[in-house]
């Protein structure tokens, strides 16, 4: 996986990340601005960009310049309200530096296997979601997600209308187990239900069965919700 670390290069901090990530078989640079990510997502030699929260650049600046790179904050403190926000605002994942090192670099990890583990193109009706192509279509149209919503709704996607529980979507789609008190389901679920209302309208819908999870009604695919 080739990752771009976006902090003050002189960060002793950010040094120690990069090595982590280096010894664990990843490729890192670290820079203090957004261009050379620009330039290495454009070549396709960018995988990922972890960003310091407080290095000037925002989640959703990175995310609209760089839609299909994965977008990682990486926070000096850690607060449930900062994270809340920066999920909200197109964040693929959250690291904080009180997190230990193992599980800095396990989190990394987990999103560098993510695109194997997304399986293979997946058709619910008219929906099409195609992770080896990194796109979502309706009716052949493709539709302008971020990769992590077309990896949440092809998840949904993949359970053709039945109801998938929020910790089986979470380790689906995160790869990970889904820490208590963690909102990224829930967070990304609103996201992509606000895009597929403005892109599809009617036709495609992403219920809640509270306490459960989530499923996906497509009222063109002929499939009843279970």
């Amino acid at each position: 996986m080739q990752v771009l670390l976006l902090a003050e290069t002189d960060d002793p901090a950010a040094g120690g990340l990069a090595q982590r990530l280096r010894d664990a078989g990843h490729g890192v640079q670290i820079a203090s601005a957004i261009g050379p990510a620009e330039l290495a997502a454009r070549s396709g030699r960018l995988d990922a960009a972890i960003f310091d929260a407080l290095s000037g650049w925002t989640v959703g600046e990175l995310r609209r310049r760089l839609p299909d790179v994965l977008v990682v904050a990486w926070l000096r403190e850690h607060s449930d309200a900062q994270v809340g926000e920066l999920f909200s605002a197109g964040a693929d994942d959250v690291l904080h530096r009180g997190m230990g090192a193992r599980e800095q670099v396990a989190r990394v990890a987990a999103l560098a296997e993510r695109a194997p583990r997304a399986g293979i193109a997946v058709a619910f009706g008219p929906l099409g979601v195609d992770p080896e192509r990194g796109e979502a279509t309706w009716h052949g149209r493709r539709l302008p997600l971020t990769q992590r919503e077309r990896d949440v709704l092809h998840a949904l996607a993949e359970a053709r209308g039945a109801t998938l529980r929020r910790e089986l979507l979470y380790r689906r789609v995160w790869g990970y187990a889904m820490a208590r008190g963690d909102r990224a389901v829930d967070v990304n679920v609103k996201r992509l239900r606000d895009k597929l209302a403005i892109e599809v309208g009617a036709p495609i819908s992403i219920e809640t069965e509270p306490g459960v999870g989530y499923r996906l009604v497509v009222a063109e695919a002929g499939v009843t919700a279970l």
